[in-house]
């Protein structure tokens, strides 16, 4: 029996499942209707309006801006956004600044900021439906802010130990197989962790033509020395991976326990069953909001 996690879709999943409490919560209080996380959800899909008054603005954002515009925020039903397409082009400069911004989520507003932070009910999802809709890329960060902001710190803070789990379970000859999609690398979080550990910087090769050479160098010093080695993109190296049952348990040779061996590979049906079996199996994916 062997242990397979999913980290990407165990932590998007996360932030979605927190997001609709807080919406359940906010409803149950009769400080949301569902038609205020309607237009967070949906944001301009249902709009139509060709009249685009901004260049530089898409035509998606510019939709999205419009719901925003027509729709009565709370059960006091406040039009908050009414005069949106409008104050854009008086502060034009301003709005294309926040547009661009690296951070949306944490700059100030154009022009609406003070009246956001002055609506004690629900100032905050009016700030993170602006976000969700200009800067859709950063809703996730958003999201993570308006949970924090109405359930508290505990629920946003990072669950850092998982790799902490897969490492424990894994020994010198029973390395960590990650298995890909597209865009995702865990690289970053290995390195991360290794420092925790004192073994950065890790030894890494990048499979595939003519790298099983340095791979096994790779290997033998990590036997000698306890120095971790990342093995990327293994699956284009599948004879060599057919071998690491063996190369893993050297007969004769007495290797260092702190050794660790860490494997990235994308879904390939000819992948050596032995080191499948043998493995701490992870999938992961990147984000992809929501």
């Amino acid at each position: 029996m062997y242990r397979y996690i999913n980290r990407g879709l165990f932590e998007r999943d996360k932030v979605t499942f927190k997001l609709m409490m807080c919406f359940k919560i906010l409803i149950k209080a009769q400080i949301l209707t569902s038609a205020d996380v309607g237009v967070f959800l949906k944001a301009g899909a249902g709009i139509t309006d060709s009249n685009k008054k901004y260049n530089w603005m898409d035509m998606k954002t510019w939709l999205n801006i419009m719901a925003l515009s027509k729709h009565k925020f709370g059960n006091d039903h406040s039009f908050f956004y009414k005069e949106l397409p409008e104050r854009i082009g008086r502060l034009e400069k301003d709005w294309r600044k926040y547009f661009d911004e690296n951070e949306p989520e944490n700059a100030i507003i154009p022009d609406y900021e003070d009246k956001i932070i002055a609506d004690q009910n629900i100032g905050h999802f009016l700030h993170l439906c602006l976000v969700r809709s200009v800067r859709e890329d950063r809703t996730v960060l958003a999201c993570n802010q308006f949970i924090k902001k109405t359930l508290g710190d505990f629920y946003t803070q990072p669950v850092t130990d998982q790799i902490v789990e897969i490492w424990e379970e894994s020994l010198f000859n029973k390395p960590v197989l990650y298995l890909l999609s597209a865009g995702a690398d865990p690289t970053n979080n290995i390195d991360e962790f290794a420092k925790k550990k004192k073994q950065f910087p890790t030894s890494k090769v990048s499979m595939g033509e003519e790298q099983e050479r340095p791979a096994l160098e790779n290997i033998k010093i990590g036997h000698n020395t306890g120095k971790w080695l990342v093995l990327n993109n293994c699956h284009l190296s599948l004879e060599f991976m057919g071998q690491m049952e063996e190369v893993l348990n050297p007969k004769g040779k007495e290797v260092n326990e702190d050794f660790r061996l860490w494997i990235t590979c994308q879904e390939n049906k000819e992948f050596p069953l032995g080191l499948l079996q043998m493995a701490i199996k992870v999938t992961t994916e990147p984000p992809k909001g929501l």
